[in-house]
């Protein structure tokens, strides 16, 4: 059996947990250092994820001193994303990148450059990769079932979903408001489904008309609206170098009947849909619905397991470095999930639509 990795966590928030779990739970890995610039949060997580508090610091930096280190997951607000990631490499770890991967696809290149250099694996928390549904609807895609894809449609829309802690409000320390924070994960699983066709241009719009007013109150209570600079609804349009196009709609805040969230595939043959999984297909003049039921989740040996996509996600980024395989969510594709995103706020400023750069 291979070594056990040693991994640093930087950054304690509430996605710190994910990884913590993540990692014990893999069988090959090892907590070794924590770092948070808040003293009571790394206090409380050095007792809760058993980190001695001689390795807990408040400057990443000193933890990536620590040779015993193999990797870190990078969990802080993503206007630090870019700069912790190339301190990361440069110290020789591995890194496990939180979504998105950088506050813009400029930041993101430099990450990716800073792995190529340093010869080390650079992921991205896009965990939705690794839903079994996703697997077998991409399935479809890549074996032709669905024929030729031509559109797409994702949505990640919230009718009151402003988290009410940390920053997600600040446009300044995200970067962008729902679209950024939870539209990366549909825009990746829709782009990943649909076959990672290349984008070169996007037509979009950004909304905020509730955010920055007082008295509203959201699934997370009330949040803080005197901060709160980012969209609260964000649509858009990409078009496709193949000429498949994909809409997207994404909202931490919108007057509508519901949350919505998923993705839909639509073929010359067939289409498919994510949160619900359904699936159509044509046979013999008509369109059948064809939904498969009863899926298993399984490990990374592919036998049946009680595994969250997270739990996956560690798994998976452990093993890569253990045996020196490539990841599975690499920043060399996520950076176009980024391009999209920057070309929905490029092209609402604009007023018109932008080309991909």
């Amino acid at each position: 059996m291979s070594k056990k990795i040693k991994v640093g966590i930087i950054g304690n928030g509430g996605i710190s947990g994910v990884h913590n779990s993540g990692y014990v739970k893999s069988g090959q890995a090892e907590v070794w250092a924590l770092c948070d610039i808040k003293p009571d949060v790394l206090a409380a997580k050095s007792k809760v994820y058993n980190v001695p508090a001689e390795r807990c610091f408040a400057d990443h930096r000193a933890l990536l001193k620590l040779k015993e280190i193999d990797a870190v997951s990078v969990c802080t607000p993503n206007k630090t994303h870019m700069s912790i990631t190339l301190n990361a490499l440069k110290a020789g770890k591995h890194v496990l990148c939180e979504k998105p991967m950088a506050m813009t696809p400029g930041e993101a290149q430099k990450m990716i450059d800073a792995a190529k250099a340093a010869k080390r694996k650079l992921q991205i928390g896009l965990m939705h990769r690794y839903r079994t549904d996703a697997g077998y609807v991409k399935g479809l895609v890549d074996s032709g079932a669905l024929g030729k894809i031509y559109f797409a449609r994702c949505q990640a829309i919230r009718r009151r979903g402003v988290p009410s802690w940390g920053v997600f409000g600040r446009l300044e320390e995200q970067g962008g408001g729902g679209l950024i924070d939870i539209g990366v994960h549909q825009i990746d699983l829709c782009w990943y489904v649909m076959g990672k066709p290349i984008p070169v241009a996007v037509s979009g719009q950004v909304y905020r008309t509730i955010g920055n007013t007082p008295g509203h109150f959201g699934m997370f209570g009330e949040w803080d609206w005197k901060t709160y600079t980012v969209e609260d609804f964000a649509c858009g349009l990409v078009r496709f170098a193949n000429g498949a196009t994909m809409s997207i709609e994404c909202s931490f805040i919108a007057n509508l009947d519901q949350d919505r969230e998923g993705c839909h595939i639509v073929g010359d043959k067939g289409g498919a849909s994510l949160s619900p999984l359904s699936v159509q297909l044509e046979t013999n003049g008509h369109l059948m619905d064809c939904t498969p039921r009863d899926f298993v989740t399984v490990d990374l040996h592919g036998k049946p397991a009680d595994i969250s996509i997270h739990e996956l996600e560690l798994a998976s980024f452990v093993d890569a470095v253990q045996h020196d395989k490539p990841v599975f969510v690499p920043a060399t594709e996520t950076i176009w999930t980024q391009k999209i995103i920057d070309g929905i706020f490029r092209s609402a400023a604009a007023g018109k639509e932008v080309q991909i750069r």
